[in-house]
């Protein structure tokens, strides 16, 4: 059985979401619908519902034992408030060992450097709990402050994807971009 992730820094509690932060992830959510409106897929009105966060936990929590995915939400210090959201999805073992990173922040959190400071600790873990060789990372090619961010933590370009993700209701061009374990 994998090793929890329970990690505190400066200014969050990163750890995995569970069924019982469910009104914690609606909340997420719809405080911040505007803000990852222009990044995120067309959504329906029940996925802002805490019923869906519920149903989307526990296929997470099923997929963590399954060793598919890492679902860590980020929690502030003060109100336990979740402010960021971090996702290796779409693990593959075998000789390849990778996974995909998703991740985004509470729209009043953005630009303070709070994902440089919890995004090394969740690298970590998973090149160490799970031993992921490599990570894989895309953005939008206007997703300016991603992009900032992934090459700050190492992530190395490796490609252009023409119409790669369906977001806003628009398929859009990514950039292609990897950190392979330091260890390995």
């Amino acid at each position: 059985m994998p090793i929890k992730p329970d990690i505190i820094t400066s200014n969050g509690h990163i750890r995995l979401i569970g069924t019982k932060d469910a009104n914690a992830l609606a909340d997420y959510y719809a405080r911040n619908r505007t803000h990852f409106l222009p990044w995120e897929p067309v959504r329906g009105a029940d996925f802002y519902e805490v019923e869906t966060m519920f149903n989307r936990i526990l296929e997470a929590e099923g997929a963590f034992y399954a060793d598919q995915q890492v679902k860590l939400g980020v929690f502030s210090l003060q109100h336990q408030r979740m402010i960021a959201s971090i996702d290796f999805s779409q693990i593959v073992r075998g000789p390849l060992q990778s996974c995909f990173l998703g991740f985004s922040i509470d729209a009043q959190r953005q630009g303070q450097g709070l994902m440089q400071e919890f995004m090394p600790w969740c690298l970590e873990y998973m090149f160490n709990h799970f031993n992921i060789h490599r990570v894989m990372a895309t953005y939008m090619v206007t997703n300016h402050r991603s992009k900032a961010l992934l090459e700050r933590l190492g992530f190395e370009k490796e490609g252009y994807a023409k119409s790669y993700l369906n977001i806003a209701g628009t398929w859009e061009d990514h950039i292609l971009t990897a950190l392979v374990n330091p260890s390995h």
